[in-house]
């Protein structure tokens, strides 16, 4: 039996030996290295293996006679062969491969269109607003990106065409603050077709604190606005614009290992394409300069900014155009800002140390009526050192902050003689801060803090609180109440026209004769819906109450406070309702407003321009391709009122139909203030984007085509009426005509 076993044996394995088989090695045809991972196919038998890591392949039991092998593998190119197989044993075959680059098709990732209120990187507590710049690109309501407006809709408005300003639940532009990593700024907004002295390029997010604004930050009544430069990242990266409007360019990158930079330079060019000799048109220019640094000292990290925008501007004395060239009225303002900032990590605590310089002035020649010249400055020192702490369940913020700010005013006539207006204050401001936050349970958290502050020669108590319930996953509820002080007011006439090419705010402190301190009391009330990560809701009523506010309009119908001012208070009730929605190809907006503001002084109220009645903005962008997208923006805005004015006056915002932006005549307000009620306006804008990838070197270059045709409807908008003093007769004034507003091109790499 064993004897019988054993001759079985050894005829299979003569078997064995006679099968055929096809075996081998693969290397890479250069450096002989075996390749692993290679896939053999014998086609004909549609049989396949993969090399080993020592690059070798067998396959068994191979039917004599022809038989093609393939061999492939990415990276390398494929090679075919044909193969006779023996009656029996075993064919080697080695084989080399030699590399070849493969072109492989492009994979596009897509996830849900980022726009405002749906970031996953968002954590800003509603009824608080924060956007990053990937966003504020995809703002249907925007021809180009601009990080101020990207904030607008609801209870943030500007007004349209050419915004003189931020207003805040009812404020006026003056009242809000604003801070750039935060380093105080002020009025950071250019004229002549661009807003925001921010470039979008340089920037990473920015956000509004208006509820319950920071009690660390600047005193201004409506709230602040905070910008976040963007991080300078491991790779030098450019980014930049050209447009009909302006030119801009960022660069941000490493300084070594551990610091960074980041720089952008902007500038405007209002009357590039204004035709030549021709007054009514705007002349001058717009310029802005950041540079910031990032390093790593003393366990902590240093922040050092500096930053500085300048505008210049002219627009013509009279607009007829059948004599010489007249002279112009001129505006010139700028701000700087040069501040150093320490971070550090302590266990559990954070610490901050921050000192800044922050600086504003402005000049004007103002040759209707009484022909006038203007200077106004202000200059603020400042020191703030606050620490963080806290557990699981709360967390406290407390800290104190120094300030020394001076401002001047001056107006005089242009030939000489006494000035109309001369004042000076100095106005040291010392405060304490304590802000407590506690979890209450798993669905309610409380915020409460006070701020003590010494200023104007009086003690002064801010004060916030707010209370947060989670109702369920997708439904919060918001209380909050905030009182708040400014020390600064501007003596800029908010009801004049000519905000349009001249919108910085002219600050007069505390301390100057007859500038009082002002104080706002406000209260909101917010519901913030999100069932989805694709949808989002949100609703709020609010009331602010003023007190000690500086008016210039009651006084005078020019652009800014000639000979005096006078003191009121105010009310801003409203109600502002948010609407988001966003899916792989596209992007939705809704936002509306309803507001009422009303100032009061003496035994008069008047409604101020800035404040319309009711905004209604829609929106939406779609992504036809990865490469490709089409916005559609909306704006209707009713009740809105304004005074009228005197003279001969000619306006259109910037375009390209009329190859510019004109500005023309000495135009004063005249009659009662608000007394004008303007029809409804409404646009309708059509704007397309179309970028490429190009490779320069190793480097991925993104460079698109962006276009905007603006007031679809041919909607006549009126700026406002002017009255020929001599005749009477009323003409309206129209903004912006049917016209292409912007065109251009961008890059980053």
């Amino acid at each position: 039996m064993l004897g019988s076993l054993a001759l079985i044996k050894v005829l299979c394995l003569m078997q064995a030996t006679q099968q055929p088989s096809v075996a081998g090695t693969i290397r890479d045809g250069i450096n002989g290295k075996p390749l692993a991972d290679v896939v053999v196919v014998l086609a004909d038998l549609d049989r396949s293996v993969v090399s080993d890591a020592a690059g070798h392949y067998t396959f068994l039991d191979v039917p004599p006679g022809p038989q093609h092998l393939t061999i492939q593998r990415i990276g390398y190119a494929p090679r075919t062969l044909h193969a006779l197989v023996p009656a029996q044993g075993r064919l080697q075959i080695d084989i080399g491969l030699y590399p070849m680059p493969m072109k492989l098709p492009g994979l596009v990732v897509r996830s849900k269109v980022s726009v405002r209120g749906l970031e996953s990187v968002d954590t800003t507590p509603y009824p608080e607003r924060g956007v990053t710049m990937a966003a504020v690109r995809n703002d249907p309501l925007l021809a180009e990106p601009d990080g101020l407006l990207g904030l607008g809709g609801g209870e943030v408005a500007a007004t349209p065409e050419s915004p003189s300003g931020i207003h805040l639940r009812g404020g006026a532009s003056d009242q809000t603050g604003y801070l750039l990593d935060g380093i105080p700024v002020f009025s950071p907004y250019h004229a002549g077709g661009t807003f925001s002295a921010w470039n979008p390029d340089a920037l990473e997010r920015v956000e509004v604190a208006s509820a319950t604004p920071s009690l660390a930050f600047p005193d201004a009544l409506s709230g602040t606005i905070s910008a976040v430069t963007r991080s300078p990242g491991p790779v030098t990266r450019f980014q930049g614009a050209v447009s009909t409007v302006q030119a801009r360019l960022a660069a941000g990158g490493p300084l070594g290992r551990s610091a960074g930079y980041t720089l952008s330079f902007r500038t405007g060019f209002p009357a590039a394409m204004a035709p030549r000799h021709d007054p009514s048109y705007l002349g001058g220019n717009t310029q802005d300069l950041l540079a910031e640094f990032e390093a790593g000292l003393l366990r902590g990290k240093l922040g050092l900014l500096i930053y500085d925008t300048r505008n210049t501007i002219n627009s013509a004395l009279t607009v007829d155009t059948s004599g010489p060239i007249p002279v112009s009225n001129g505006f010139e303002w700028g701000s700087r800002s040069i501040g150093a900032h320490w971070t550090r990590s302590l266990g559990d605590k954070t610490l901050r140390l921050q000192a800044w310089n922050a600086s504003s002035d402005a000049e004007a020649t103002w040759l209707g009526g009484s022909s006038l010249s203007l200077s106004a400055l202000r200059r603020d020192d400042g020191l703030l050192a606050m620490i963080e702490w806290g557990g699981v369940r709360s967390s406290n913020t407390a800290g104190v902050r120094f300030e020394r700010s001076r401002t001047g005013y001056r107006v005089a006539p242009v030939n000489g003689g006494e000035p109309g207006l001369d004042l000076q204050a100095r106005t040291p401001l010392a405060a304490a801060f304590f802000e407590h936050q506690r979890a209450m349970g798993p669905e309610l958290r409380a915020i409460a803090g006070a701020s003590v502050l010494t200023a104007g020669g009086g003690i002064h108590l801010n004060l916030q609180s707010r209370l947060h319930w989670q109702v369920s996953d997708p439904l919060a509820l918001t209380a909050s109440y905030a009182r708040t002080h400014q020390f600064a007011q501007s003596l800029r006439n908010s009801e004049s026209v000519v905000g349009n090419v001249f919108p910085v705010n002219l600050y007069i402190g505390v301390g100057a004769p007859g500038v009082p301190v002002a104080r706002n009391d406000r209260a909101v009330l917010a519901a913030d819906y999100h069932p989805t990560a694709s949808l989002r809701l949100g609703a709020q009523a609010y009331w602010s109450n003023y007190a000690g506010l500086l008016l210039v309009a009651p006084g005078t119908g020019q652009p800014f406070a000639t000979d005096g001012f006078t003191t009121g208070e105010g009310t801003a009730p409203g109600f502002s309702f948010d609407a988001a929605l966003s899916g792989m190809h596209y992007g939705l907006v809704a936002r509306y407003a309803w507001e009422q503001v009303r100032l009061e002084h003496a035994d008069s109220s008047y409604t101020p321009a800035y404040a319309t009645g009711q905004v209604l903005e829609l929106g939406a962008i779609v992504f036809p391709s990865a490469t490709s997208s089409i916005r559609l923006g909306l704006t209707r805005g009713a009740g809105r009122q304004a005074t009228e004015v005197s003279g001969s006056f000619e306006w259109e915002a910037c375009n390209l139909l009329d190859r510019g932006c004109e500005f023309g005549g000495i135009p004063q307000a005249s009659g009662r203030l608000g007394a004008l009620r303007l029809p409804a306006y409404l646009r309708l804008d059509l704007s397309a984007r179309k970028h490429w990838h190009l490779m320069l070197g190793r480097r991925d270059v993104t460079f698109a085509v962006f276009g905007t045709l603006t007031n679809l409807l041919g909607r006549t908008n009126i700026l406002t009426v002017a009255t020929d003093p001599v005749t009477g007769r009323s003409t309206p004034v129209e903004m912006r005509p049917r016209a292409p507003l912007v065109i251009g091109v961008d890059w980053r790499f």
